[in-house]
């Protein structure tokens, strides 16, 4: 099992703003390897080709399918065919697994702001969909 991350941020005092702290921590996130490769593999798959291609015809079989629009059975086939090689391409797999790591480094990290908070930080920092402005 990986060791955990060990953050070193300063405590917050009566002249240091949690903004700036926070503001900090996200800089220290941006420039972790986890992250970085997350962002290098975000492009590849933004300049794949292939990737491309397959989104086009997975979002046209989605609206036909949302639209009602053809044969159903054939949509949801040509759906998960191409789902399927879209998984299957070298960048999309080195995409996950950044993914991955990138949420894995955000999940520790969100436990240690709980921790000391006293609350669960990140889902408590979600908006409630209440609709309620909040």
């Amino acid at each position: 099992m990986k060791a955990q991350p060990v953050f070193h941020m300063p405590a917050p005092t009566a002249t240091a703003d949690a903004y700036q702290v926070a503001k900090s921590l996200g800089k220290l996130l941006f420039d972790t390897p986890e992250f970085q490769v997350y962002l290098k593999a975000l492009k590849e798959i933004n300049n794949d080709n292939d990737v491309q291609r397959l989104s086009v015809n997975i979002r046209e079989h989605e609206t036909a399918l949302k639209w009602d629009k053809g044969n159903r059975l054939e949509h949801q086939t040509a759906l998960t065919i191409l789902e399927a090689e879209l998984e299957a391409l070298p960048t999309i797999q080195t995409y996950r697994q950044a993914e991955k790591a990138a949420a894995q480094l955000f999940h520790a990290v969100d436990e240690v702001i709980s921790q000391a908070a006293g609350i669960p930080f990140a889902s408590t920092a979600k908006r409630s969909g209440c609709g309620c402005g909040s």
